[in-house]
């Protein structure tokens, strides 16, 4: 294995997941068994079992047919890195980044046809900045404005296209309204201050 490949798969910059061959290096090295203890402190890290040292390196869980299913980058016992994963088709699911054991940086998803369906940016586990949602016929379902985890806001269409005529929600206050695939409301929610507000 040439140096530049050990170096992008076990060293300080981030491997291309989508080079199959570093894909496969990375997969052929990578863990399937960890086990979660909890710290004096009350946090939970994982480790390999019969090992002291919390767990560093890559995490494969696989379907019952040995398929891989998901990969995930650890440090420390904390997910810190790259997470994906793939619908049974093989083609890819979800893709995004932690750090220190939060969900940090670009997070992208697709549905099963391969039609884009989530792009965003989250900074320590909350959404930050511009989201865009899809549906699967490949029609834009939402624009969002995100800062701080809080919404600012949203501008919703229809599977047919059609803007939505009832979500109306700036400044992090108004009603977002969602729909299904079929065109028929999934859901509908009231916000203020960028907050959810529960019923």
């Amino acid at each position: 294995m040439s140096f530049v490949l050990l170096h992008s798969i076990y060293g300080q910059s981030k491997p291309d997941l989508d080079d199959p061959v570093v894909l496969k290096e990375i997969l052929s090295s990578a863990v399937t068994s960890l086990e979660e203890r909890e710290m004096p402190d009350g946090v939970c890290l994982l480790f390999e079992p019969k090992q002291d040292r919390p767990f560093s390196g890559w995490r494969k869980q696989c379907r019952q047919s040995g398929q891989v299913r998901v990969l995930q980058k650890y440090k420390d016992g904390k997910a810190h890195g790259p997470y994906l994963y793939w619908w049974e088709s093989g083609r890819k699911a979800e893709q995004k980044n932690h750090r220190e054991g939060r969900a940090h940086g670009a997070w992208r998803s697709w549905y099963e046809n391969g039609q884009k369906q989530l792009q965003q940016t989250v900074r320590f586990g909350k959404i930050e900045g511009p989201a865009c949602r899809w549906y699967k016929n490949g029609g834009k379902k939402d624009d969002s404005i995100y800062e701080g985890g809080k919404i600012l806001s949203v501008k919703v269409w229809k599977p047919n296209g059609q803007s939505c005529p009832v979500t109306k929600l700036e400044n992090g206050n108004g009603l977002w309204v969602r729909y299904k695939d079929d065109g028929t409301e999934a859901w509908r929610a009231q916000y203020l201050d960028g907050k959810y507000v529960l019923k």
